[in-house]
């Protein structure tokens, strides 16, 4: 009886339209009024207290500040300009920028929806003029964002393996090679696709694969990005190695993100600066002619005479202190307001629908319908794959309407008793739970992911229009979600591919985290 009323509560307050917190900690409340007692009410304050006391859940709000330091200072821009000089020499130009960049981004967000959002606002005003096919741009940059929620730190292996009782270093090393191997074939069947159907990708560099000049240039380009790789290196290898716990690493890497963060933004203001101080201090008399005229033209001075030292304004001494400080604050504070506003949102949001699951994984474990659920699904002597496959197929179609973390935090509770019962490796189900997660994002009608992508795409247009092009009509495209729906399809096809590799072949998962941890 209580099951059944479980669920019906449940699709009940789903259809109304409840936020998933509301709906989840409404249907426990409502469970234990109805079939519990009063010990039920005197243990939930204690234990919930106890669980959401733990030392590693500082590590969610961390990691996400983490992501959102890197996304507002504009680090993302460099990244993706000095990615697109190496992959774009493949058959597939800078789609496969689109992915590369994605898989890094994804090592410092943690998000998919940042990802997402982060990388189609940094590439679509690239391919407006290229001639490059619209449903793969956008397919690829909808796909390379799912990367966010694989590819470690992620948000949601972190909430997944304190919820089952996994050791967090070992499941962040079990997301590399699944998300790496997504991001080589996504990258493989654009290649292929470029080589069949040359329409869908132009040869950005010719014939100039050998050229020295081209060479030295990406090698410099490579420069911008040591930073933050060191970052990721520095807070993936501490949990790996045990130097730091997940949370340490987390404020270790809040601290190197803001580093980044302050003096990305502060670069131009501080070379700015120095150009000034050059010019004030005259200085500038010793410099080569090219110099002097390029520091002119900069500062907006004298470019035809660049030995002629312009009159100094009565304030121009107070201008390179005072004003470059004021601007170089202005913007930190700002671009630090908006990142510290955003993680407080998204952390809200996350505890508290995390809050009201393990309200309802309490009701269902102290009602007995945990163990209900489970002596029901061992009833139809399932092997372990054949109770995976059938959670494979509940969760692609949950995927259709459902978003991450609300698929997570409705059917944990739920299906995890069963899994336990039917003797399943948390550990491995836990990387084909993410990868489903992340069919979620792109999954018509409903991927978040889509509808983030499309939304860039009417932005960039608006604020970037074509003249003459007839996909245009006052800068905002006339094209719909369905071109997004098409260009995601490839990519759909390329990740459930994986997914039955990792079915297939389970040691996928644990040969990495046992080559670096030792076997478990």
């Amino acid at each position: 009886m209580a099951i059944v009323a479980a669920f019906g509560l449940m699709g009940a307050f789903f259809m109304a339209g409840l936020y998933v917190a509301g709906a989840l900690g409404v249907l426990s409340l409502l469970l234990m009024s109805l079939f519990g007692g009063q010990q039920l009410w005197n243990v939930l304050p204690s234990r919930s207290w106890q669980t959401y006391t733990e030392w590693n859940w500082v590590a969610i709000p961390l990691f996400i500040l983490m992501g959102e330091l890197v996304l507002r200072s504009g680090i993302a821009e460099k990244m993706y300009s000095s990615l697109s000089r190496w992959v774009a020499l493949l058959p597939g130009g800078l789609l496969h920028t689109n992915i590369a960049s994605s898989a890094l981004f994804a090592a410092s967000a943690g998000s998919s929806i940042a990802t997402a959002a982060t990388i189609s606002r940094v590439a679509l005003p690239a391919f407006k003029t290229r001639g490059y096919n619209e449903r793969m741009v956008l397919g690829s940059l909808a796909a390379g964002g799912t990367l966010g929620i694989l590819i470690p730190p992620s948000i949601i292996l972190l909430i997944y393996a304190l919820s089952t009782g996994q050791s967090i270093p070992r499941m962040f090393l079990a997301g590399f090679v699944p998300g790496f191997m997504i991001a080589g074939i996504f990258m493989l069947m654009i290649g292929v696709s470029s080589i069949i159907w040359p329409g869908i990708a132009p040869r950005e560099f010719g014939g100039a694969l050998w050229d020295k000049a081209a060479w030295k240039d990406r090698i410099m380009a490579l420069l911008p990005m040591l930073p933050m790789i060191t970052l990721i290196i520095l807070v993936l290898g501490t949990i790996y190695t045990d130097v730091f716990v997940p949370s340490e690493a987390a404020a270790a890497g809040v601290a190197g993100a803001f580093i980044l963060a302050v003096v990305h933004t502060s670069g131009a203001l501080l070379r700015r600066f120095m150009l000034e101080f050059l010019e004030m201090s005259r200085l500038i008399l010793i410099l080569p002619r090219n110099a002097k005229r390029w520091i002119r033209a900069t500062l907006g001075g004298h470019k035809q005479n660049p030995n002629q030292i312009h009159e100094m304004l009565p304030n121009r001494q107070l201008f390179p202190i005072r004003q470059l400080f004021i601007e170089a604050a202005t913007t930190n504070f700002t671009m630090l307001g908006q990142a510290f506003l955003s993680t407080i949102r998204t952390t809200s949001m996350i505890m508290l629908i995390l809050m009201a699951a393990f309200t309802l994984q309490f009701a269902f474990a102290r009602l007995g319908m945990s163990q209900e659920i489970a002596g029901w699904v061992t009833g139809f002597n399932l092997s372990p794959i054949q109770l995976v496959l059938v959670l494979v197929v509940f969760y692609l179609l949950l995927g259709t309407f459902m978003e991450s973390y609300s698929m997570l935090f409705v059917t944990l509770p739920i299906v995890l008793p069963a899994l336990r019962a039917a003797g399943v490796d948390l550990f491995w189900f836990g990387i084909i739970l993410v990868i489903l997660f992340e069919l979620a994002q792109i999954t018509p009608p409903q991927g978040m992911a889509l509808y983030v992508l499309h939304a860039a795409r009417r932005e960039v247009n608006a604020a970037t229009p074509s003249p003459g092009d007839p996909e245009t009509k006052s800068g905002i495209t006339t094209g719909t979600i369905g071109d997004v729906y098409m260009g995601v399809l490839p990519f759909i096809a390329c990740m459930i591919l994986v997914l039955a590799l990792l079915i297939a072949f389970p040691g996928i998962v644990s040969w990495f985290p046992d080559l670096v941890k030792g076997q478990k």
